[in-house]
């Protein structure tokens, strides 16, 4: 079972390092860490948030998040901009880069869906989503 889930894993990894490569946008995206991606998305998701709105909406601690977002910030990932109304205030958005990743990504994520739907059965694709679906919310409880 390990053997194929490493597989399956570095097939999506191989794709999605393809479309990057495509994009001109592979550069330093290999060395980001798993967080660092979840920090990405969050910004892309939340439109604008602070370090605050995204250590809640991923349930980590504020202080490790802004090491996280420092990180990406120096690797051209990610701005900061001051807010006009409260000085104190940091919003947070994504460079080109970062958007580039964030669509790589998501192409990667559509063409891979779209080739397991084409390669499975209708009760296969049911039964496969079922199973992720399972095993997303079990992992999700540890």
């Amino acid at each position: 079972m390990e053997k194929i889930l490493i597989e399956f894993v570095n097939t999506l990894d191989s794709s999605f390092k393809k479309r990057l490569a495509e994009t001109g946008s592979f550069s330093g995206v290999s060395q980001l860490t798993i967080a660092q991606f979840q920090y990405i998305d969050a910004i892309h998701d939340l439109k604008a948030p602070n370090v605050t709105e995204i250590a809640n909406k991923l349930n980590l601690a504020k202080a490790s998040v802004s090491t996280g977002i420092n990180k990406l910030i120096a690797q051209g990932y990610v701005t900061k901009t001051q807010s006009d109304l409260d000085k104190r205030v940091f919003y947070l958005g994504l460079t080109k880069i970062g958007r580039r990743t964030i669509d790589a990504r998501n192409q990667t994520l559509k063409e891979y869906s779209d080739f397991i739907d084409a390669a499975l059965s209708k009760d296969e694709a049911e039964q496969f989503e079922t199973i992720l679906i399972k095993l997303v919310d079990l992992f999700g409880q540890r």
